[in-house]
């Protein structure tokens, strides 16, 4: 399955492109394992994004974007509330998360 988007941005902006590893040619996953410096298992996903570092996206843009930002916040909300999760067993769980993804070097 391939998923390419630039929903909000022109063509010149940004673009994506999501593929299930499995799904990949060999020489595509090898190449994708040696720019990534390790290797892809084939339950994985990779995602790619092309973007012009400094453009900045136009109101519109930005506006959908924002709004698409409040409305998965609003989400959020309504499944901790929905949960009895507090804002900060949130913030904790987010925090543990971050510790296990990337620990500090002490």
């Amino acid at each position: 399955m391939v998923t390419v988007s630039q929903q909000g941005y022109t063509s010149n902006m940004e673009s994506t492109s999501s593929r299930n590893v499995n799904d990949l040619p060999a020489s595509q996953r090898q190449t994708l394992e040696g720019m990534l410096g390790q290797p892809l298992s084939p339950d994985q996903r990779v995602f790619i994004m092309a973007y012009t570092p400094g453009a900045v996206p136009d109101k519109s843009a930005r506006d959908a974007a924002r709004a698409g930002l409040q409305r998965t916040f609003e989400k959020i909300d309504q499944h901790a509330a929905a949960r009895g999760i507090t804002p900060e067993e949130g913030d904790a769980a987010v925090e543990e998360a971050m510790r296990q993804v990337r620990p500090r070097k002490l």
